[in-house]
């Protein structure tokens, strides 16, 4: 559990400090006040971590948000929670990539680290994507993204399908898919992605 708090509160903080001005100021997003017991339930069972409003627009958008200090820039996907095998709430099992009714993932490496004491340095991303997941769920259903088994930790395409191996998590908490931008662009141009810098 402390574990998990400590991620939360590194989340919310990029949230508030990088996301906001950086990513959704420039798209013109805004996020919408939602009472906070609400916005746990949206969270649990929709894998919805915001909702937001378009000015142009006036439409909501739902977020699915994932932060990673620069440890990981050496990697180019962003990453989809798949299953908590050991999760004591057996309807908490099958993780965002079952339940999730979000429009977006966005995803972000920023430049500094994680650790509390060391937030200071966290002043920007060195790469952030916002992935369209109605479009990739599509994907899935129609065959042209398949999860496999493999010890292979990146994605391939082979014969315009993408295969994505389940990956899990050193401690065994949960397992995640690597979902490479550079490959997803190579197949459906940049449909998929609505914004983002440094991934490309």
């Amino acid at each position: 559990m402390p574990h998990y708090k400590s991620d939360r509160n590194f989340t919310n903080y990029v949230h508030d400090e990088l996301a906001i001005p950086i990513i959704y100021n420039n798209l013109g997003w805004m996020v919408k006040s939602i009472d906070a017991e609400k916005l746990q339930q949206i969270d649990i069972n929709d894998g919805i971590d915001y909702v937001l409003t378009d000015k142009y627009s006036g439409n909501d958008i739902k977020v699915q948000e994932r932060f990673r200090d620069n440890y990981y820039q050496k990697y180019n996907d962003a990453t989809l929670r798949y299953r908590r095998a050991t999760n004591k709430y057996a309807d908490r099992i099958e993780s965002e990539y079952y339940k999730i009714q979000a429009d977006y993932l966005v995803y972000g490496i920023t430049n500094g680290k994680k650790f509390k004491d060391q937030r200071h340095t966290l002043s920007g991303f060195i790469k952030w994507v916002v992935l369209d997941l109605k479009f990739i769920q599509e994907q899935f259903k129609m065959g042209n993204i398949k999860i496999v088994s493999s010890s292979k930790k990146t994605c391939w395409v082979k014969e315009s399908v993408l295969f994505c191996p389940e990956n899990f998590n050193p401690d065994g908490s949960s397992s995640f898919l690597p979902l490479d931008i550079k490959l997803i662009v190579s197949l459906w141009g940049n449909t998929p992605i609505r914004a983002q810098k440094g991934f490309l």
